[in-house]
């Protein structure tokens, strides 16, 4: 899981087209109970990350990613992989096989 608090910048690939990269900006990131969830959720998402999106400017410029309990990120329900912008410092949410 990644270190992310406000502000961060990021850049998300989903990991069934990686050419493609969404640049943007971490707002939030907050609990199921921020989101006024109620307890059943935390079986399947542990963060919800508000994200501004710098680019693309084909989708909506808010967005959330989720955390799943997984330790998957997803951005609109597909897989996606998240690095930092500044440091190029790759950290996939893919778990490793065991």
């Amino acid at each position: 899981m990644l270190n992310l608090k406000s502000g961060d910048r990021i850049e998300l690939l989903y990991e069934d087209a990686p050419a493609r990269t969404i640049r943007a900006t971490v707002g939030r990131l907050l609990t199921d109970r921020d989101e006024g969830m109620g307890i059943e959720v935390e079986d399947y998402i542990a963060c919800w990350i508000e994200i501004t999106v710098d680019e693309p400017s084909d989708m909506g410029a808010e967005q959330v990613v989720l955390l799943g309990t997984d330790f998957q990120y997803r951005l609109n329900g597909r897989p996606v992989t998240i690095r930092e912008r500044q440091g190029w410092l790759v950290r996939s949410s893919v778990v490793p096989d065991t």
